[in-house]
């Protein structure tokens, strides 16, 4: 009688709903692969970093950060990588993703490091192509 009391308290605590957060960064998830072009190739090595931000401001969303990843390399960016907690819910809608591998592992961009163009995405988006496909110059 214990071990059938036990079995229905862990089914019981097991059903329990997640809270509203989890259905939020689960919805609003963003995934998919980045490459780099062929002709670019051998000047992009570093640390590779991935951007989110929402509308114009400078300030990103959301930033992650890969040391040395192989390429092609798939990736995903979720509401709980925010930088600041203020601003979770603002991972959602539109949203502006870029990526960049710099040399030196700043977070500031500099001449040498390789980029991608700023594509426009919705949040939720799966299979999203992006291209690093232009070296800084200054």
């Amino acid at each position: 009688m214990k071990k059938l009391f036990m079995a229905l308290f862990v089914l019981v605590i097991g059903c329990q709903s997640l809270p509203p957060e989890a259905y939020f960064i689960d919805k609003n998830q963003i995934e998919g692969e980045i490459n780099i072009d062929s002709s670019i190739k051998d000047k992009c090595s570093g640390t590779l970093f991935i951007i989110v931000r929402k509308g114009i401001t400078p300030q990103p969303l959301a930033v992650k950060n890969v040391t040395n990843p192989k390429f092609p390399y798939k990736f995903s960016v979720s509401p709980a990588e925010v930088l600041s907690e203020e601003r979770f819910k603002e991972f959602e809608g539109e949203l502006i993703l870029s990526a960049r591998i710099s040399k030196s592992g700043a977070v500031v961009p500099s001449e040498g490091d390789c980029e991608s163009e700023a594509i426009l995405v919705k949040s939720g988006d799966r299979n999203i192509k992006l291209t690093i496909n232009r070296v800084i110059k200054q």
